[in-house]
């Protein structure tokens, strides 16, 4: 597999938008509404709101609010979005116990499907199950950026503090 800015990202402002990210090490994962997933990386950044379950954001953020996940480690899965019986909550348990470690690759696994890689050997996949034109994954970095990938459109890079088309 090649790494996501060989292969899938051919636009420059993508490539040196997502290639910081490569190598920081996971400092945060929470399982959100509808068994969304949110993974930070990097710094610890203060979000100062009260109401939300973590005191921070990572640097970077990557994740899916719609897409299937499973966690892979050595031929089996962790956990994943479809684990019947689990509460959000044992899930954020079952996460914050694995060592992720540092990001080293994002790369497309299917025409739909996208593996994000940690130097652990553990992997995420984002699984698409919806023909519905979606995000399918995101990306939330400093400064405001972010990146968005759907099977329809591809790769989409803006602002987040600005809306779009």
């Amino acid at each position: 597999m090649k790494n996501i800015i060989e292969i899938l990202a051919p636009n420059a402002a993508i490539q040196n938008a997502i290639s910081p990210l490569i190598g920081k090490s996971c400092c945060r994962q929470k399982v959100g509404e509808m068994r969304s997933l949110s993974m930070g990386f990097g710094a610890k950044v203060p979000h100062g709101t009260s109401n939300l379950s973590s005191d921070f954001y990572g640097e970077w953020e990557i994740g899916t609010y719609t897409a299937a996940w499973r966690v892979v480690n050595g031929g089996s899965i962790l956990c994943g979005s479809d684990d019947s019986g689990a509460t959000d909550e044992e899930l954020d348990m079952r996460l914050n116990k694995i060592g992720f470690g540092n990001l080293t690759a994002i790369n497309i696994i299917m025409p739909f499907d996208i593996r994000v890689m940690f130097d652990s050997g553990i992997y995420v996949e984002f699984l698409v199950c919806t023909a519905e034109n979606d995000e399918i994954f995101h990306v939330f970095g400093p400064q405001d950026l972010y990146i968005e990938w759907s099977v329809q459109n591809g790769w989409k890079i803006g602002k987040s503090n600005t809306p779009w088309e």
